[in-house]
């Protein structure tokens, strides 16, 4: 196994509901200080330009955009030609058929679509209005190596009804995928992903209302990974961001981190309601 160093950067910021533009542009602000080829990975949250808590379909509608054509996508390819580097960004799509998904396209760094991802677990919110996407698979994306992809509610048991040990994302990152509480077997299984890339809108809940933000963040940190408890010790990156502020009585949790699951190591993280840029140099970029 060999690593070469990367250098992933993810925003955390507070999005007003329906204001495309100026979430675009407040994100553009925060970029101002990112030098040109600094970066090889920049992800952002999940739906960061249009916002989250939609009540329906009608509301949400006039929101969601084309892959290839809508504001989300023309930013991504700018921005990713501008910094040199790939763009991880979610956005509210329609799709064929009119059929809309809670999305995230990855760009290269010549403003190309890489990947396009469609969440496949949907949290309650997005059931009102999203289609689910096809089951969750892992890709070579050139520059980035083997990646998956996951977007917030992919990371918990499906519908919050399925065994909290079935780890349905972590196990997809092998091939075969683990069947319910199969361990990897160096004779039967192949690590198919060496990064995994996640656009959050995590909630803060009330559950653990008296922590502080440090605390909680250290919580969620402690739960992504643990969700992805078969890839621990094995050499597989996350490069999560969450969002923060409020909508609509929504609370959301931050925390944005990159995490090295193979040395059970958080390389960094922002704090629970913080507006900022994390940057992450010379995380190992694993390939075989």
């Amino acid at each position: 196994m060999n690593w070469y160093p990367m250098n992933i950067g993810c925003v955390q910021f507070d999005p007003k509901l329906g204001a495309h533009a100026d979430n675009r542009a407040r994100v553009d602000a925060m970029l101002e200080d990112i030098s040109p080829g600094t970066l090889d990975l920049l992800v952002l949250p999940e739906m960061a330009f249009s916002g989250y808590c939609f009540k329906d379909r009608a509301e949400i509608q006039p929101h969601c955009e084309n892959a290839e054509r809508g504001a989300s996508a023309d930013w991504c390819r700018v921005t990713a030609q501008r910094l040199g580097c790939h763009v991880a960004c979610g956005f509210p799509e329609v799709g064929d058929a009119g059929r809309l998904y809670n999305s995230m396209l990855l760009v290269d760094a010549n403003g190309k679509t890489a990947h396009l991802y469609r969440k496949h677990f949907l949290f309650t919110t997005d059931e009102t209005w999203a289609s689910e996407g096809a089951a969750f698979g892992c890709c070579a994306i050139d520059g980035l190596g083997k990646c998956a992809f996951a977007i917030c509610m992919d990371l918990n048991p499906r519908k919050f009804e399925a065994p909290f040990d079935r780890y349905e994302f972590a196990s997809s990152l092998f091939a075969p995928a683990l069947e319910h509480r199969e361990l990897f077997q160096a004779d039967k299984h192949r690590l198919d992903a060496h990064l995994v890339i996640a656009c959050n809108n995590w909630l803060r809940t009330d559950v653990d209302k008296n922590l502080s933000d440090g605390q909680y963040g250290a919580f969620l940190r402690n739960y992504w990974a643990g969700r992805l408890l078969p890839a621990l010790g094995h050499p597989v990156v996350i490069a999560l961001a969450n969002r923060v502020g409020v909508e609509r009585g929504t609370r959301f949790a931050g925390a944005s981190c990159v995490i090295d699951l193979k040395r059970r190591k958080v390389l960094g993280h922002l704090n629970g309601s913080e507006e900022a840029v994390l940057v992450i140099n010379d995380v190992p970029e694993y390939s075989q």
